[in-house]
């Protein structure tokens, strides 16, 4: 008697568990389906009906990571970059919990990573930005190729929030690991520059002096690692008219008159430089 129970017990037992694969396999099959017709209706820019097929995609199978995807591609589409619309609030959030419930299941996708960006900026959340992109450092930085671009990304999200100084701290991270890449050299000297012209009187002559300094040093690092480099050169150029507008400003005419002198030097090699580079295209 308790052979047949037992038999009976294993054959009920057998029988649920094979209703309840078959109930899984049938609700995976809808979500494909209603995977499907989210693409559809992606395609004829129907986004709002896209994102509700998506969204009954991945309720019936939360493991279909497609669908969170193209759900944040279709939240995108809807969102206006900038709009504090409480609709367009919804549509950034949207897009980013999406995006970011897709990165857990494929990490390592750059396409997801780099939407994502576009949409913390388009929303202004810089920070969020930064700590996200901070952490992927801390993750996967044992890379250095990979490194040098997060950094370049982190430093280009400061710059986003007006946070020059912190942006500086991170492209000077990011040539302390490529001390041989003239371009990352560069565009050092060129954020200095830029700090130093625009800011004007609003900089104090010490923090003038000390960018101008900075700026110089890069951009001449720069030039000795790339042959007829005329960017870097022009910029030179310009470093050392702000070096006499500073020395104008504290009545040093010597100092204007050497530096100015300094700067049209510069200015001809660069010229020249340039003419060498296109003779070779």
């Amino acid at each position: 008697m308790s052979r047949r129970i037992a038999a009976t017990f294993l054959l009920l037992i057998t029988a649920i568990l094979g209703t309840a694969g078959c109930a899984t396999q049938i609700s995976h099959l809808k979500a494909n389906y209603a995977a499907k017709q989210g693409n559809q209706y992606y395609k004829a820019q129907d986004f709002l009906k896209a994102v509700e097929w998506y969204r009954y995609a991945t309720y019936l199978n939360p493991d279909l990571e497609l669908a969170y995807y193209h759900s944040a591609l279709a939240y995108m589409a809807l969102y206006r970059p900038g709009s504090k619309h409480p609709k367009d609030l919804r549509y950034s959030q949207a897009a980013i919990t999406n995006l970011k419930r897709y990165l857990t299941i494929d990490p390592n996708n750059d396409d997801a990573k780099n939407y994502l960006l576009t949409v913390y900026l388009g929303a202004e959340r810089y920070d969020e930005a930064a700590q996200f992109f901070e952490d992927e450092l801390k993750a996967r930085g044992g890379d250095p190729e990979l490194a040098s671009k997060l950094m370049q990304v982190i430093g280009m999200i400061y710059a986003k929030k007006g946070d020059f100084d912190t942006s500086l701290e991170w492209y000077k991270k990011r040539a302390d690991l490529e001390k041989e890449n003239a371009e990352i050299l560069y565009t050092i000297g060129v954020l200095c520059w830029d700090k130093v012209y625009k800011g004007g009187l609003q900089l104090d002559l010490d923090r003038r002096n000390q960018l101008i300094d900075m700026g110089l040093d890069y951009l001449n690092r720069a030039s000795a690692l790339r042959e007829n480099y005329f960017e870097a050169v022009s910029y030179i150029n310009l470093m050392y008219r702000e070096k006499a507008k500073v020395a104008q400003l504290v009545g040093n005419n010597d100092d204007f008159e050497k530096f100015n002198g300094e700067a049209d030097k510069y200015m001809r090699q660069a010229l020249d430089m340039r003419k060498k580079v296109m003779a070779q295209k």
